[in-house]
């Protein structure tokens, strides 16, 4: 698949490749992956700050489970 980009950001790309010593298609790939996941903590961070309350009793719960699973 080829991705039409103006001359300028083709090379900006080709440059943070060469640097990560990854191939174009590679290092492509990994960025998308990258913006994927920032985007995912971005939503998380949303849905914690607008549900304080189920955060901490979520958050609870996990160190609880925690502390069990590591005492058996």
């Amino acid at each position: 698949m080829e991705l039409p980009l103006p001359e300028d950001l083709e090379a900006q790309v080709q440059a943070r490749a060469d640097d990560a010593g990854l191939p174009v298609g590679e290092w492509i790939v990994e960025a998308l992956q990258r913006e994927a996941f920032r985007q995912l903590c971005e939503k998380t961070d949303d849905w914690w700050r607008r549900h304080p309350d189920e955060a901490r009793a979520a958050t609870k719960g996990y160190q609880h489970r925690h502390r069990d699973s590591s005492a058996a």
